[in-house]
């Protein structure tokens, strides 16, 4: 296993050299604000991944004697449980809070711009179903350095009125990097031998998350830079809905 952990810290390492990152995260000549305008776009996958956690990651004694690495994973899943509280937080700080029927509220979560987020979802969930615990540990892992690289860049972001996210921001980033998943204890002294097919076969899922994530990120980085005010965005994402709606279903 650990010779799989390695290989999701190269895979880290290659994910960092994203456009997301040196276009817009790193670019300290854009307002902290616009660094950042991607931010709701994200709601849809975050509040999604507290569900995964919860019923997918998750296991219980009843699913059978939990092993090493699913009782670190359970561990984790707690971790990860108030993290969506910061990012509900931060909406408002971010100027994306303002008043909304429920209805368009629903247009918006479930519209075409934020796709992206649900179908990440979508994937990460079709991937952990009925795999073997070694394969789910290396697609947390996975995520988790993804986490760990996204929130370690916002760090120091501020926004015009001066303020620091907390979701989008260093108490997150601190937060992520002291995860006991991420502990030294763990890599060194819990991690079981995997045979050389396992070891391929979470290799393989290793691939497939970071993809996801490179897809993702490609999103953030397009809503972020075609982005003005949320209320004009939101408010086009609103009609959009409204006019793909057929006719003769009318």
């Amino acid at each position: 296993m650990r010779e799989v952990i390695r290989y999701i810290e190269e895979q880290r390492k290659r994910y960092e050299d994203h456009d997301f990152f040196i276009r817009l995260l790193a670019d300290e000549t854009l307002s902290g604000d616009k660094r950042l305008a991607w931010a709701p776009s994200v709601i849809p996958f975050i509040m999604g991944y507290s569900d995964l956690n919860k019923y997918v990651f998750r296991k219980t004694v009843e699913d059978g004697e939990l092993d090493p690495l699913q009782a670190l994973l359970n561990d984790h899943t707690y971790e990860e449980d108030f993290h969506w509280q910061w990012m509900l937080t931060d909406l408002a700080k971010l100027g994306a809070d303002g008043p909304m029927p429920l209805s368009d509220a629903s247009r918006v979560l479930w519209g075409a711009d934020f796709q992206h987020s649900r179908r990440l979802c979508l994937g990460l969930a079709e991937m952990a179903a009925n795999a073997p615990t070694y394969v789910v540990f290396a697609m947390v892992e996975s995520i988790e350095a993804v986490s760990v690289t996204i929130f370690e860049h916002c760090q120091g972001i501020t926004l015009q009125n001066g303020q620091e996210c907390e979701f989008f921001g260093t108490p997150h980033y601190l937060a992520e990097a002291s995860h006991s998943i991420k502990s030294p204890e763990v890599e060194t002294s819990e991690l079981p031998l995997l045979d050389a097919s396992q070891r391929e076969q979470a290799r393989l899922i290793v691939d497939r998350v970071f993809s996801l994530f490179d897809d993702w990120s490609t999103a953030l980085l397009n809503f972020a830079l075609k982005n003005e005010t949320y209320q004009l965005t939101f408010e086009r994402m609103v009609q959009d809905s409204k006019d793909s709606f057929p006719i003769s279903a009318a």
